[in-house]
C-alpha cells in the first residue's frame, strides 16, 4: 500500500521544517512514505479568490500527482478540505479521478490512531499547551487523547475564532485581517501555556509575528511538536 505526503506551497515556501518534522515522526514509527515530485499547489488560493479555470488547472494537476497512491495525508486542514471536497466540486461529481482523490486523502494526524500507546511511552513533556482549532474546523481527536495521556502535560481551554487567514481575504484586505489576527493572537501570547499546537500552516504562518519573543509560547504543527518530543 503506497501512503503519498501531501506537501503544501505554503509549507514549502515558509515552513519546511514541517516537512522534516512529519518525516522524523513517520521514520521512527515506521510509517512508509512517499513524496510525488513537482507538487506545487492544490488550487485553494485561486479557488478561494474565485478563479476557477485556474483553479481547476491546479486541481487536474495535483490528481495526477496522486494517482498512484493508495492514500494521501497532508497536514493541512484547509488542504484537505480543497481535495476531499472542492475539487471534486469543481471538476464534476462524475469525474472519477477527482473522486478517488477526495476518498483517499486524510489528515496526516489522523495516521496517529493505531500509534497512540506507543507515543504515549516514548513522549515525556511537562508543560502546558493549547489545542488551537482552525476557523471552526474539528481539531484532531487523535492528537487530544494522545496529549491527555501525556503525564505531566496539561491541555488548557481553547479559544475559539478565525485568525484572518483565508489567501483571498488577507490579500484584499490586509488591514482588516491583521487586526483580526491580533485579536486572536494576543491572548495566546499572554496565555499560560507553553507551546500552542495548529494544525493549520496557513494560520501558523498567519499569527508567527505575534510569537517572535523569547518568552511567548512556542507556535507549533503538532507534527513539529511530537517530532521535537521524540528527539
Amino acid at each position: 500500500m503506497t501512503t503519498a505526503l501531501h506537501i503544501p506551497c505554503l509549507v514549502q515556501t515558509h515552513r519546511p521544517q514541517l516537512i522534516q518534522a512529519m518525516l522524523h515522526v513517520g521514520e521512527r514509527l515506521g510509517w512508509q512514505f512517499t513524496i510525488p515530485k513537482g507538487q506545487t499547489c492544490c488550487g485553494l488560493p485561486a479557488w478561494e479568490a474565485g478563479y476557477e479555470d485556474a483553479a481547476r488547472t491546479a486541481a487536474k494537476r495535483t490528481i495526477k500527482l496522486f494517482a498512484s497512491a493508495d492514500s494521501v495525508l497532508t497536514p493541512s486542514i484547509a488542504c484537505l478540505k480543497m481535495l476531499q471536497t472542492h475539487i471534486p466540486n469543481l471538476l464534476g461529481e462524475e469525474n472519477h479521478e477527482a473522486n478517488a482523490l477526495a476518498h483517499k486523502s486524510r489528515s496526516w494526524c489522523s495516521m496517529l490512531g493505531p500509534s497512540i500507546d506507543d507515543l504515549r511511552q516514548r513522549i515525556r513533556y511537562s508543560g502546558r499547551i493549547i489545542l488551537l482549532e482552525s476557523c471552526g474546523a474539528p481539531g484532531c481527536p487523535n492528537c487530544r487523547t494522545l496529549f491527555e495521556q501525556i503525564e505531566g502535560l496539561q491541555i488548557l481551554h481553547t479559544p475559539v475564532g478565525c485568525c484572518s487567514f483565508r489567501h483571498d481575504f488577507s490579500r484584499r484586505h490586509p488591514d482588516i485581517a491583521a487586526s483580526i489576527a491580533e485579536t486572536i493572537a494576543l491572548p495566546l501570547v499572554h496565555s499560560r501555556a507553553d507551546v500552542i499546537l495548529v494544525h493549520e500552516p496557513g494560520c501558523l504562518h498567519r499569527l508567527a509575528p505575534y510569537f517572535q519573543d523569547s518568552d511567548s509560547p512556542r507556535l507549533l504543527h503538532p507534527a513539529e511538536f511530537i517530532a521535537a518530543m521524540l528527539q
